[in-house]
């Protein structure tokens, strides 16, 4: 059951708020070059998905507070704007920290990462979510923020996070030596996420979804779940789909295209 309005979204995230700046990765950097070589290669591919996909999201979210008629609900769009870019800026200290990118300007670390990640991560993230948000910009309608949001909150952040930052908590769990920086930070990062996903599958239930938006977020849930390609495990991507369609069925999205 979905909690009545947005003011609890707004309150969860003035508790959440941290400074990523304040995470010690110094004893990650240490530890960095005596990991065992698969789980490193696993972890920097991770990590780089993390650098485009963070940077990406914070990018592309003004159009959606722009196009929220409800103040509360932009105000959510606005804190989470100010999330998004906290996890940019964390990813990008990874990467420059224990991945040792070089580069001038996070986007140029970033265009470097790019080239280790699936092309249909890339698509994702660089083409199809701009391209998302610059038609939100011209087309206010409830139809196309619910669409937009679809994307955003249940593929974007509910399957592709969800199964990233998963399966780098299973990574971390076997690092030897540990990694406590980039644990503490992936911890914080994905608390943010939750009530970012908790706020989307809620507006999506308040603005009602046609049966058309519905049967692609089920049909691209699958597919979006596989972009990481083999950094992620099978049964990390298994779990991430079946919490997409407990999400979906706890804001009746199912129920609704059925009868549709």
């Amino acid at each position: 059951m979905f909690v009545a309005g947005y003011g609890h979204f707004l309150r969860t995230a003035a508790s959440l708020q941290w400074d990523e700046a304040a995470v010690d990765l110094s004893a990650d950097a240490d530890a960095w070059p005596d990991l065992e070589p698969d789980l490193r290669d696993r972890l920097e591919r991770l990590i780089a998905g993390f650098c485009v996909a963070e940077a990406a999201v914070a990018e592309e979210i003004v159009p959606f507070a722009r196009a929220a008629e409800d103040p509360d609900i932009g105000a959510c769009f606005g804190v989470q704007a100010v999330d998004e870019e906290r996890h940019a800026r964390f990813f990008d200290r990874v990467g420059r920290e224990l991945l040792d990118l070089r580069g001038e300007s996070a986007p140029e670390r970033r265009a470097a990462l790019a080239t280790v990640l699936q092309p249909g991560f890339v698509e994702l993230f660089e083409v199809r979510l701009p391209a998302t948000a610059r038609a939100l910009g011209s087309e206010r309608s409830p139809g196309a923020l619910a669409g937009a949001v679809a994307l955003y909150h249940l593929v974007l952040e509910g399957i592709v996070f969800t199964a990233g930052q998963a399966a780098l908590g299973v990574l971390l769990e076997r690092a030897d030596p540990p990694l406590p920086g980039l644990r503490r930070g992936v911890d914080l990062v994905l608390a943010d996420e939750r009530w970012h996903i908790g706020f989307g599958t809620r507006l999506l239930e308040e603005l009602g979804t046609e049966a058309e938006t519905l049967e692609r977020l089920q049909g691209e849930a699958a597919a979006a779940a596989v972009v990481w390609g083999d950094a992620v495990d099978d049964e990390v991507i298994e779990r991430a789909l079946l919490l997409h369609g407990r999400r979906l069925r706890a804001a009746g999205l199912i129920r609704r295209r059925a009868t549709a």
